[in-house]
């Protein structure tokens, strides 16, 4: 499973989790509920300045957006040491970051062709 759909699926499960719906979480966000619609599908990548806001409204930390933790292994991440977070954190941001430009290409490169 790729890092944007791991993402796409956090999303969805946390805000679930704390009983948001996407309009409530959109107005938390300051973004339109179509928008959070399109990053829960895939559809959309949110800038990591964004991310932060999204793990803000949810009360959590921004890197349990980008773990796949399929068996709730997530959960361990909350006792690791804040030097090891910060690292992890930064290596998940510099990964999201490519795939986020891979996709912006992909995109532009249809909307050219088209």
């Amino acid at each position: 499973m790729g890092i944007q759909d791991v993402f796409s699926r956090n999303l969805k499960k946390y805000r679930k989790k704390v009983k948001l719906t996407q309009e409530k979480l959109a107005e938390m966000c300051n973004t339109d509920f179509r928008y959070i619609g399109q990053i829960e599908t895939g559809v959309r990548c949110p800038s990591l300045e964004f991310v932060e806001r999204i793990a803000a409204a949810l009360n959590i930390e921004p890197y349990l957006l980008f773990f796949d933790d399929g068996d709730n292994k997530g959960e361990v991440f909350l006792n690791i040491p804040l030097e090891q977070k910060q690292k992890l954190k930064s290596i998940l941001f510099e990964q999201y970051v490519q795939m986020c430009s891979i996709i912006d290409c992909a995109i532009v490169d249809t909307v050219e062709k088209q």
